[in-house]
């Protein structure tokens, strides 16, 4: 079966849903209004006849038969179309006094609809009858027996019936009112959120179809679809910026790899034409041998460099000191870096605690002091600095070399990139890109900035802070 689209959506069925409950809530307050006004005015009734009948009882307590008659002909001389009295001799059952038929009598409370056969003897009756639709009288009357007299005191109850039928119509005209509205007010709720939907599905194919510089609409609402949409945004950029970077490492790979595979295979071939010395083989063997090193050494920097940026390295996530890190990191460098006439100098360290994976944190820092020993001038001076800021902890790898040019700075991230002046130098143009990738996971940044003179890299982490006073921390 057809239905519109926003008769399908979620809002339209949370609308319906909420109709129902809401439905079901007017039904049961004007319920409990119709059973209580209808008691109500049965008990007002009640305690109109009663106080008319302790009237009656008292003058015949005080006065005797006398006094009775008395007050029973002052009712019944303000007897109307709603009220009636019947007094009637006890011993012949014969009426005396009243506006209802003496025949009617019955003792204690009485609750009938009478037809139009009683009504006989009694104008009274007969007008109170022809006011009401059916014709008939509803009658609410108390007997009782007052010395030799049998005594009947009522009233016309068909207001109270009249009232019940006025709110039962109330409840069905509500509840028919509430729903048409809420369906209403579902249906054009639904409108805004089915239209939005429609227009993050038609973008979705269209990225699905390759446009991935495409992202969903935002509005300015900040409501769950803004939020959905800001994620899946990101999730976008992401997987734009990894396909991006996939296919600039294809054409790196074809472009830094087929060089020395070309050049190891000329090498080879050469060898080939010609008988050569157990030397010269043993050459060309070894320089075959060290060309597949170095591809494979590149090949599996990539593949850390994937495993990092896939996240699985979190689960080994632990509360450090990266002071205690860049000191371990430092002992180990610092006669390597005095063997190649540089200066590696780590006494500006402030404590630093975050959370974050030791090794691969290690292996960061290795990567930044060993481009800067091999890129810098010797002599020369490399700092190791790590600072606090704010909820940022800032670890920073300076040297005094020939630096890298502003435009260049964002690229030298990039993998497989090298400087012009770094190609003839070891190195597959990895390192940094290595570096990025630990410093992402860590939900951090990595940045080259001008140490005017050199190159300074900072890398900014997120600080570790106490999540409760038991100890425990989390990351900001």
């Amino acid at each position: 079966m057809f239905r519109p689209e926003p008769f399908r959506s979620t809002s339209f069925r949370v609308a319906l849903l909420y109709t129902v409950f809401f439905l079901g809530s007017v039904l049961t307050i004007l319920g409990i209004t119709y059973v209580a006004a209808s008691a109500e005015m049965a008990g007002i009734l009640r305690s109109a006849i009663s106080d008319d009948m302790r009237t009656l009882r008292d003058a015949f307590d005080r006065g005797g038969e006398s006094a009775l008659l008395h007050d029973m002909d002052e009712l019944d001389e303000s007897t109307s179309e709603d009220r009636f009295y019947l007094l009637r001799r006890s011993s012949d059952g014969g009426a005396v006094v009243g506006n209802l038929p003496a025949d009617l009598w019955r003792d204690g409370w009485t609750d009938a609809s009478l037809s139009a056969e009683a009504f006989d003897g009694s104008e009274d009756l007969k007008r109170a009858a022809s006011r009401n639709a059916d014709g008939g009288v509803l009658l609410l009357a108390l007997g009782d027996r007052i010395g030799g007299y049998d005594i009947m005191i009522g009233r016309n109850s068909h207001v109270l019936d009249e009232t019940q039928e006025i709110i039962l119509s109330a409840m069905l005209w509500g509840a028919l009112v509430t729903t048409l509205l809420a369906l209403v007010g579902g249906f054009l709720v639904s409108v805004g959120p089915t239209r939005r939907v429609d227009e993050i599905a038609e973008t979705t194919r269209r990225i699905v179809e390759g446009r991935l510089d495409l992202r969903l609409p935002v509005t300015k609402r900040g409501d769950e679809l803004d939020r959905l949409a800001i994620d899946i945004n990101s999730m976008l950029s992401r997987i734009e910026t990894l396909l991006s970077s996939l296919r600039q490492v294809s054409a790196d790979i074809a472009h830094d790899l087929r060089t020395p595979l070309a050049r190891s295979r000329q090498k080879l071939e050469a060898v080939r034409r010609q008988p050569r010395s157990p030397g010269e083989y043993e050459a060309a063997i070894d320089g075959a041998i060290d060309e597949s090193d170095a591809a494979i050494e590149t090949f599996n920097a990539l593949l850390r460099i994937a495993q990092i940026e896939s996240g699985t390295r979190k689960s080994r996530f632990r509360r450090l000191d990266v002071a205690d890190v860049v000191r371990k990191v430092c002992d180990i460098y610092g006669e390597v870096a005095a063997d190649e006439g540089r200066v590696l100098a780590w006494a500006n360290l402030q404590p630093a605690e975050i959370e974050g994976d030791e090794e691969l944190l290690t292996q960061a820092l290795a990567n930044l002091i060993e481009n800067a020993i091999r890129h810098g001038s010797a002599p020369g001076r490399i700092d190791v600095s790590v600072s606090r800021h704010g909820d940022d902890i800032a670890l920073d790898v300076a040297d005094d070399g020939p630096g890298v040019p502003e435009g260049e700075r964002e690229r030298i991230f990039q993998r497989l990139y090298r400087l012009d002046r770094s190609r003839t130098t070891p190195g597959s143009g990895l390192g940094l890109s290595l570096v990025a990738a630990i410093a992402d996971l860590h939900g951090g940044s990595a940045s080259a900035l001008d140490n005017a003179p050199g190159l300074r890299i900072r890398l900014v982490l997120p600080a570790a802070r106490k999540a409760s006073e038991t100890g425990d921390y989390e990351r900001v």
